[in-house]
């Protein structure tokens, strides 16, 4: 795992409503609680039931009154106001605020803390791993009057510190949300993280500005988590931008049948045509000499993947770069190639020898992420692809899901599946200590702990299974394009292939037919082609792609099949001679069907100035894209009873255009006859199968998701398929299990009233209300706080961990034999860690069973009572037996 991936720091994540005056907050929290005792209110209404203590004309009388109660406190009564006038007073005071807004104190507040990896922004600010900074802020738009005094204005904190925002990701921006900065550091690094590119510069350029939200995009980058890059250089110990170049892109048209769709009209022509591709659109090269990986990088205004390939073996080493400057690749030592379409502000930059001078200048930094795996978890097929395949037997379905079924139902007796199942696997680059502990000391696997989360993932697995997520012999993997044709373009002037349009290369599987997926997938999306070793020329391919990723043909339309960039995506890729059945069935659908890929015209986004006014106003235009309805809709419509392949054609090209929205701001206008039609699959409720997938099956159980009745559609029929088999734990990791191997001291004692006890209960008991937050990214990044938090009030008892990491062992695995540990491993794991290799590696080996234990006398060998009991019964019996032959020799 990268650096990047380990480090973390903790901000605040807060919502607009933490920037009330004292007036505005009094009706805010007012609001709340109305809304609070809105939802007591609804669950009482809900639980209501007939039975022993209520008739049904009761019930009648009691859901009026709560019904009532619940108009009173919407509309409010005589003497109190509602819900709805409360919230016109709210925004009337919004409006007439004026002046900055400050930040509450009380806001401030634990469980608005999120842990984010580290990258190029934490490390320029010098923000330190694992411990909160206020120098940057998340916040999260509820109020927009508020969000637009934020954006234009900034705002303070309590110590009268100003901030001022700085920008928002793509991903950000769908959930309503930005980055605030403090004005001082800012100000002191921006150069460093903007390479010195002014906002008077963009605006005052030939484009005179620059589309708004591609540029808070671009800025965003250097969000990203990320690990700093050191340049393999004995001269230097950093990244050298020197050794980089930038050059043109590859852009081709590839003639192909697609099914052109008219943006205007929605007429959907199957014809042959040219199809612009660009074919290295947002990849670049580097030499194996910088990286035996390929790997993600960003730069400032710079970003996207860099392939590892060795562009010296062309026969000529001259190349041209944008700049029209002609560089010998080898004379000039250049181990990395740019291309223009990864450089995202090359326009504003004088040239690549500005960007340079300036990159050197103001000390700007590189970082690397997503590093290609050593080695590759097993992937997995989800309900998008597989619902796409409508013509398929239910022995066709059983033979597909037949692994995951295996996992089921050898769970708890199988040690590779359970460790596979708790992520305790090598594959698994983002480990966790106890996933760690599990590798290194199996025996872990009979713990009360190992078998309660046993339990859990096997409901998890059982409902995965059923919502469509099946194991497949593949793994997902970076897609690139044929960069020998590109460099053959380059150094060459012409783009010879090493791959035609059928072809790929792909070292992780066999010769012969593949399978590539990519997620999401909403049309009928099966890329299949066929995997080569030797080119038409008799070229040998892994001579010249080294890298576990899979290379594509230039000349192929794929990439508009299975929507694909080509700057850091992955995709699955399955063989015929693993997954035959599966292949089988996807083939015949394709051919069932004559899938060709969509092609339609996208939006270009326009350039304007880039000011505050303008950023809110791209912001608000942005946040009304919902890509989430589109694609269940797509959803509703494959597991209907009248499918209709075109409608799907068009609500995927529906869907990339809202994704494009936030830059484009363009949708096309739906004719009112597609409109009929697609509302026909808008007002079905979601799929069956739904009922089983916990993401969108968020409520209490008593109150199940609303879906459809069960059909005969191919992820619904996994419902009789999938067992529900129940865990019979066996003793599987071969040894008794002994706790003390993970304690520093090999004995301790422990009471209930200790203080350290009687904290830790408190706070294990209270972690779910710091938890608690306002969605589900918060309740994802704000968890790793939490425990950070529990760990430092811990410590203020006593200042040592390890003393305490011992205690909380002793009691929660030898006082209680507790099956709930989360919080202990999530606290203390790391210590855990560094005990159990110390231990293991001074482990002494039963006389009994051969188990490994630690010695509590230097006299013990056995690893535990019941081995001793056992160890001296057969002691006792070979005196025994050699008394008797003793006594017989005498008489």
């Amino acid at each position: 795992m990268g650096k990047g991936l380990e480090n973390q720091v903790f901000i605040y994540s807060l919502g607009t409503y933490s920037f009330f005056n004292d007036e505005e907050y009094k009706i805010f929290r007012r609001i709340q609680n109305l809304k609070g005792y809105k939802k007591k209110l609804g669950k009482m209404k809900s639980n209501l039931a007939e039975g022993e203590s209520l008739t049904k004309k009761q019930i009648k009388v009691e859901k009026k009154k709560i019904n009532t109660e619940i108009k009173k406190v919407n509309n409010g009564s005589d003497t109190e106001k509602g819900i709805n006038e409360l919230k016109e007073d709210l925004y009337k005071l919004i409006d007439n605020h004026t002046g900055n807004r400050t930040l509450r104190k009380e806001e401030m507040k634990e469980n608005q803390i999120i842990s984010v990896f580290d990258s190029v922004l934490s490390r320029t600010l010098e923000m330190k791993i694992d411990e909160l900074s206020e120098d940057i802020m998340v916040i999260q738009s509820y109020h927009e009057k508020v969000l637009e005094g934020l954006i234009k204005d900034g705002f303070v904190n309590p110590d009268g510190e100003k901030y001022i925002y700085m920008s928002s990701s793509a991903g950000q921006i769908r959930q309503k949300k930005g980055v605030w900065i403090k004005k001082k550091l800012w100000d002191e690094h921006k150069d460093s993280l903007t390479c010195g590119l002014s906002l008077e510069e963009i605006n005052n350029s030939e484009k005179k500005g620059c589309n708004v939200n591609k540029y808070l995009s671009y800025k965003a980058l250097i969000f990203s988590a990320s690990e700093e890059w050191s340049f393999p250089n004995p001269d230097v110990d950093s990244f050298d931008i020197d050794k980089c170049i930038v050059v043109e892109d590859l852009e081709l048209n590839v003639f192909s049948e697609v099914d052109y769709i008219d943006r205007d009209t929605y007429k959907i022509k199957r014809e042959k045509m040219n199809v612009p591709i660009t074919a290295t659109d947002g990849v670049g090269m580097m030499l194996p000499s910088v990286s035996e990986k390929n790997f993600m990088c960003r730069l400032p205004w710079i970003k996207g993947l860099l392939a590892v390939y060795d562009f010296t073996k062309h026969g000529n080493t001259k190349v041209t770069d944008i700049d029209n400057k002609v560089w010998d690749v080898v004379d000039d030592g250049i181990s990395i190639i740019f291309t223009r379409s990864q450089w995202k502000m090359h326009a504003y930059f004088d040239s690549w020898e500005d960007y340079k001078k300036r990159f050197k200048e103001y000390n700007c930094k590189a970082a690397k992420l997503n590093e290609e795996e050593d080695d590759f978890n097993d992937g997995k097929i989800n309900y998008q692809m597989l619902e796409s395949l409508t013509d398929v037997s239910d022995d066709e379905l059983k033979e597909i899901a037949s692994s995951s079924i295996q996992d089921i139902k050898v769970l708890g007796e199988d040690k590779l599946t359970m460790l596979k199942v708790l992520g305790a696997t090598e594959a698994n680059e983002r480990k966790r200590s106890f996933q760690k502990a599990l590798l290194k000391y199996p025996q872990l696997l009979n713990d009360a702990y190992s078998k309660e989360a046993i339990m859990t993932k096997k409901r998890s697995l059982v409902n995965e299974a059923k919502t469509g997520k099946l194991n497949v012999d593949g793994s997902y993997t970076f897609v690139i394009p044929d960069l020998y044709s590109f460099c053959e373009f380059l150094f060459n002037g012409e783009a010879k292939a090493l791959l035609k349009e059928n072809e790929v290369y792909c070292s992780l599987q066999p010769e012969g037919k593949v399978g590539i997926l990519r997620s999401p997938h909403l049309s009928r999306e099966w890329g299949l082609k066929d995997n080569v070793t030797v080119s038409s020329d008799n070229l040998k391919i892994n001579e010249y792609f080294k890298t576990d990723a899979i290379y594509v043909s230039n000349n192929s339309p794929l990439s508009k099949l299975i929507q694909n960039d080509w700057d850091g995506d992955k995709v699955l890729v399955l063989s015929e001679h693993k997954d035959e059945t599966l292949l089988h069935v996807a083939e015949r659908n394709m051919r069932n069907d004559k899938i060709v890929p969509l092609y339609y015209e996208m939006e270009k986004a326009k350039a304007q100035e880039i000011n505050n006014q303008n950023i809110y106003d791209s912001l608000i235009l942005s946040f009304e894209a919902n890509i989430g309805e589109i694609s269940n809709n797509i959803c509703k419509a494959w597991n209907s009873n009248n499918l209709d392949l075109d409608i799907i054609k068009i609500m995927c090209m529906e869907n990339n255009f809202e994704i494009d929205f936030a830059k484009s701001l363009f949708r096309p206008i739906r004719p009112p006859h597609i409109d009929e039609k697609i509302k026909e699959y808008i007002k079905l409720k979601l799929p069956h199968f739904f009922l089983y997938d916990k993401r969108k099956n968020k409520k209490s159980r008593k109150t199940k998701l609303k879906v459809e009745f069960i059909n005969e559609s191919t992820v619904n029929r996994l419902e009789r398929i999938i067992p529900k088999n129940n865990i019979h734990f066996k003793e599987v990791a071969g040894g008794t299990f002994d706790y003390r191997f993970l304690m520093n001291r090999k004995q301790i004692k422990v009471t209930e009233d200790m203080d350290i006890i009687k904290r830790y209960k408190e706070l294990d008991k209270n972690k779910n209300k710091m938890i608690k937050a306002n969605d589900g990214e918060f309740k994802k990044k704000g968890k790793m706080y939490v425990y950070k938090y529990i760990k430092l009030e811990l410590l203020k008892i006593n200042p040592n961990s390890t003393y305490i990491t011992d205690v909380l062992i002793e009691y929660l695995y030898g006082v209680k034999d507790s099956a709930y540990k989360d919080t202990l491993w999530l606290s203390f794991g790391e210590i855990i860690e560094r005990n159990l290799e110390r231990n293991l590696n001074e482990a002494a080996i039963c006389d009994h069973c051969g188990s490994e234990f630690r010695k509590l006398r230097e006299t013990q060998v056995t690893c535990s009572e019941k081995c001793q009991k056992v160890r001296e019964r057969e002691n006792a019996r070979l005196r025994k037996k050699k008394q008797r032959e003793k006594n017989k020799k005498i008489a």
